[in-house]
């Protein structure tokens, strides 16, 4: 069994038991709210959408994942991703910290409906209400919202946003929680308070550096930069002009 997943689903067993811990896994979703979608200042629309389609937040935390979160949580889509690519990733996160929330739908099956709800990573042909095109999603590198698409997804992934007492905590009390939106209050709240003054909107032209190594070398730069809000501008510039699959493509 893959590590995490043996971590998640050890914290669901021993909060829950085991025949609860897979009711859990199946009853419940997992959406983050990414760095870049509370710096583009779309997370209240992002989860006011998810309500208007019937789900219920139960629990949420704040999390800041690292540049090995993000290879642990997508270790298999990002097998195409270029340097670049990673490097932007890590920048993204590093902005400071994003929403893991857990949702229930009445009419069940909530993983895969906030899947489908979230919209594709290419902003070409996805519908316009998905939350992806909601949050303004302009390519596959600012893609705003994640979740997690199965069950199975479910234990594997809260053992990449969460250590093992927050982990622990927040099942918990999502547990017992039915229905209360107000858990999000206090978060959302927080979230809008430290992304406060990041610039919103399109990004800016882009600076002319030629050559893939020179690029690089700028990317790096520009994304080291120590405050939130310059670093937003620099991932949001860059995002639309590294390449970011394997073989230098855009797309």
């Amino acid at each position: 069994m893959d590590l995490l997943a043996r971590e998640g689903w050890a914290s669901l067993v021993g909060v829950l038991g085991e025949r609860e811990a897979v009711r859990f896994a199946c009853e419940t979703g997992v959406l983050w709210l990414r760095p870049d979608a509370a710096a583009s200042g779309m997370a209240q629309e992002v989860v006011e959408r998810v309500a208007s389609a019937g789900f219920v937040a139960v629990g949420a935390r704040a999390v800041r994942l690292s540049r090995g979160d993000v290879r642990a949580l997508w270790w298999w889509h990002l097998k195409r991703a270029t340097a670049e690519r990673l490097l932007l990733l890590d920048a993204m996160v590093e902005l400071g910290p994003g929403l893991v929330i857990l949702y229930r739908h009445p009419d069940g099956d909530t993983a895969r409906r906030l899947t489908v709800l979230k919209g594709g990573n290419d902003p070409v042909g996805r519908p316009a209400d998905t939350l992806r095109s909601l949050a303004g999603s302009p390519n596959r590198l600012l893609t705003m919202v994640h979740t997690s698409d199965e069950p199975a997804d479910v234990v594997r992934e809260l053992g990449v946003f969460l250590p093992w007492r927050e982990r622990a905590g927040l099942v918990a009390s999502a547990w017992t929680n039915r229905a209360a939106p107000s858990v999000l209050d206090e978060p959302l709240a927080a979230l809008r308070a430290f992304y406060q003054g990041c610039p919103q909107g399109p990004a800016g032209p882009s600076s002319g550096v030629s050559g893939r190594g020179a690029a690089f070398a700028a990317l790096v730069q520009d994304t080291g930069v120590g405050e939130t809000a310059q670093r937003w501008a620099a991932v949001r510039e860059w995002s639309g002009r590294a390449p970011l699959l394997a073989g230098g493509e855009l797309r």
